[in-house]
């Protein structure tokens, strides 16, 4: 997919008849001029063309009896947004967006914002631009961008990006977030990225067929509800990853080890074990990897019960008449979830360029442009007030009382021995072994 640069100008001509004008500060003057402006106009240039430059223009004459003065060059505010969080193909969030970038360009005429479109990951995505330009052309760098938790993380231990606490305003700091959110944005209880869209692990349930929605193993088991999942998700699937935190394990111990405890092993394992007995869940179910996979079997009513994410449900919910959210099966039934989203994070090391990232992520950050556009995507805004103006009300308290059993779940333990063992030990249960014996298999390699 080529990159685009949407790149909002906004200058202003200033008129001197023998009166020296006052300086004043750059983004207040901005503010109190904005309505004697001109409105800005909306210019989309392809990275395939180069837009005319002021000395290609044809100069204007000036008249005889007036001298002009060039308004001073506009400040650049660059930004990159991720390809994953562009509306392209979804005509009311892609507008609702573009608005919010066209209303900041009129609210600071003297601020031009340039928006180019990256990849989150892979070749030409943020984090490996950001460690290849940096050392090399640090001009190119933007001024903030959005990334995952996991980049985020990689990228401040990289020094690719600045903490935040020291020089960004309270309110944005904390800025209304939803209990447990900010912690999102932080890294040993120093915050470098302020929380902005979040997605959250659940499922999703038919009412025609159940009216009561099992949560708890022994439910599942007794009304005999077949559930789908990705248990072949890489490197542990999340749903069984937040049934065995729900079940009491642990992925490390005390001094970081990774580590299975084998109480809470056994309890999940002996759950699905159960489950390929009476033909709830058998080999097949590895297969599926993404929510996507099965969701035309959901659709099909070939199953009424299936775990989703925030954005796989609201994105899809409209094929499944009166489809519902409800909190993933557990030992007990206790709800838990894992919590995920894009921050907010700054990249460059400017401090003379802090006042006008300021300003973007204020304005983004309104508590009704968030609404707006999380709502129009399909993720959650990271703000209270903000989910309580959705129009989605059933949704949106569903979303506010499962964040408060959010989990946060390091990369590296998702990815160390322990959670391997974990996913490896479902297998063997999926394809036919007994519990104990895939259970102690697992526990065997941490002896």
């Amino acid at each position: 997919m080529s990159r685009q640069i949407v790149t909002f100008t906004a200058l202003a001509t200033l008129l001197a008849v023998g009166i020296a004008a006052c300086g004043a500060n750059l983004l207040s003057s901005a503010q109190s001029t904005a309505t004697a402006t001109a409105a800005p106009s909306l210019t989309v240039v392809l990275t395939d063309f180069t837009p005319e430059t002021e000395a290609q223009r044809a100069p204007r004459p000036a008249s005889a009896s007036i001298q002009i003065t060039p308004a001073p060059a506009p400040e650049v505010v660059r930004v990159w947004w991720p390809d994953e969080l562009y509306p392209q193909d979804d005509e009311l969030a892609l507008e609702t967006l573009r608005a919010q970038w066209d209303g900041f360009a009129e609210a600071y005429p003297m601020l031009t914002l340039e928006v180019r479109r990256k990849r989150s990951s892979g070749l030409g995505g943020i984090l490996p631009t950001l460690r290849t330009a940096e050392p090399v052309a640090p001009s190119v760098l933007p001024d903030l961008t959005l990334m995952r938790r996991a980049d985020m993380i990689t990228a401040a231990n990289e020094g690719l990006i600045v903490p935040l606490d020291d020089w960004l305003p309270a309110d944005l700091a904390n800025n209304n977030l939803l209990p447990g959110v900010r912690s999102l944005g932080e890294i040993n209880g120093v915050l470098y990225g302020v929380p902005y869209a979040l997605n959250v692990v659940h499922a999703a349930y038919r009412p025609a067929a159940l009216s009561v929605p099992p949560t708890s193993f022994e439910e599942i088991l007794a009304t005999r509800t077949p559930y789908l999942f990705p248990a072949g998700a890489i490197p542990v699937s999340w749903t069984l990853l937040l049934q065995y935190f729900a079940a009491g394990g642990r992925l490390v111990d005390e001094t970081g080890a990774a580590v299975l405890d084998a109480q809470p092993l056994l309890d999940v394992l002996e759950f699905y074990a159960q489950g390929v007995q009476i033909g709830l869940f058998g080999p097949a179910l590895l297969q599926y990897v993404r929510y996507e996979d099965y969701w035309n079997r959901f659709v099909a009513a070939a199953s009424n019960l299936v775990a989703v994410d925030t954005s796989t449900f609201l994105g899809r919910r409209d094929s499944v008449p009166n489809a519902r959210p409800v909190s993933i099966p557990t030992p007990d039934g206790t709800p838990i979830t894992a919590l995920d989203g894009w921050m907010w994070v700054v990249a460059t090391q400017d401090p003379e360029r802090y006042q006008r990232v300021s300003a973007f992520l204020a304005w983004m950050m309104r508590v009704g442009q968030q609404s707006l556009f999380t709502e129009a995507f399909g993720m959650l805004p990271s703000q209270t007030r903000a989910l309580r103006l959705w129009d989605d009300r059933e949704y949106a308290q569903f979303a506010q009382d499962l964040l408060a059993t959010a989990i946060l779940v390091p990369e590296a333990q998702r990815n160390n021995n322990a959670s391997l063992a974990l996913q490896e030990a479902l297998v063997a249960v999926l394809e036919g072994t007994a519990p104990d014996i895939a259970a102690d298999n697992a526990l065997a390699r941490f002896e």
